[in-house]
């Protein structure tokens, strides 16, 4: 049973616990010895790691292996580090993985659940047919529930994809609200099924990593597949409504250049790409967040996704503090407008 976890590490704490090992890269420092440059995680979050002197023999564990690991926990150029004193591998049940890959906070069995509730509130269309015979296909549905929606860049979780796509509807309601003369029901098909092909492009059952059809035809092309082949066994489907679901998901990178083989064309194909955009991308900043919560100063490290450095939110109750000291400051200076000079 493992004990200590990634969020709960201190520096200056002792660790001997296990991890999985997310990376494993052998270089060599600037004395010439040889050391190993590690990234281990659990459910909690992941931490680096180094392992000095790493020719020493017992060291026969590799990427997505889980390890038994005894050493401490620093802080380095800002960030904590492991040095690893002693780390050999653990034999480990498939099953017992779920304390060692991160996983959404939310149930995934609910949350699928109230996926299908939505489905079925639909009105009686050939659309929401097509959704009901993807979403009760039992070898689709078992690794939609479970599948992160990305291996890196935001929601790389265990039930990310289907965390993601709630979001998503969710933000789409209010969007539909606002603009009612929007398609309802395209948006919410589109974004069911943007991601759709994620469930065979990523392998997630020991870490995340792209399967060999993932990394040769994409989730886009294995969506669009996926959907083609419940649509031939629904042969009254109306052709003009297949070729705009088809397009929701072709277009739904925004561009050419990121991916997507056509642009939005239509108003829904530009909702179905901007809340997937504002949703990843706001995750991704979430996520570092969390990442760099115990780096110093007021930024954070390199995020990948949007390729810089964030400033750090600042906390409510530091917000609350700063108003309340200013409404009890006697001696306040006078607004002045923009233009005025101090």
């Amino acid at each position: 049973m493992k004990s200590q976890y990634v969020e709960d590490l201190e520096p200056g704490a002792r660790i001997d616990t296990s991890f999985l090992v997310q990376s494993k890269e052998r270089k060599i420092a600037r004395n010439g010895s040889a050391y190993l440059d590690l990234t281990l995680r659990d459910s909690t979050g992941s931490v680096r790691a180094k392992l000095w002197d790493c020719d020493r023999s017992g060291l026969d564990f590799e990427q997505d292996d889980v390890v038994s690991v005894a050493g401490s926990l620093e802080m380095y150029q800002g960030a904590p580090q492991l040095t690893i004193r002693r780390i050999t591998r653990l034999a480990i049940d498939r099953q017992d993985l779920i304390d060692y890959l991160p996983r959404s906070r939310h149930d995934p069995e609910q949350m699928f659940e109230q996926l299908l509730c939505r489905i079925q509130e639909l009105p009686e269309t050939p659309l929401r047919q097509l959704l009901l015979a993807i979403f009760t296909d039992p070898e689709i549905t078992a690794r939609y529930k479970l599948a992160p929606a990305a291996v890196v860049m935001h929601h790389a979780f265990l039930g990310g994809l289907l965390e993601h796509v709630m979001s998503l509807l969710d933000l789409a309601d209010r969007v539909c609200d606002h603009y009612t003369w929007l398609d309802r029901s395209l948006i919410f098909a589109g974004l069911l099924l943007h991601d759709l092909g994620k469930v065979e492009e990523i392998n997630f059952e020991r870490g995340f990593r792209y399967t060999t059809r993932g990394q040769l035809l994409g989730h886009i092309t294995i969506g669009i597949e996926m959907i083609q082949e419940k649509l031939r066994n629904l042969p009254d489907f109306p052709t003009p409504l297949r070729d705009k679901l088809l397009h929701l998901v072709l277009s739904h990178h925004g561009k050419t250049d990121f991916g997507s083989p056509k642009e939005p064309v239509f108003p829904e194909a530009l909702v179905v790409h901007y809340l997937d955009d504002l949703d990843s991308k706001l995750q991704s900043m979430w996520e570092q967040y969390q990442v760099d919560k115990n780096r110093l100063g007021e930024w954070t490290s390199r995020n990948r996704a949007l390729g810089r450095e964030l400033l750090k939110m600042t906390p409510p109750e530091a917000l609350s503090a700063t108003a309340s000291a200013a409404d009890h400051t006697t001696d306040k200076a006078p607004l002045r407008h923009a233009e005025e000079k101090p």
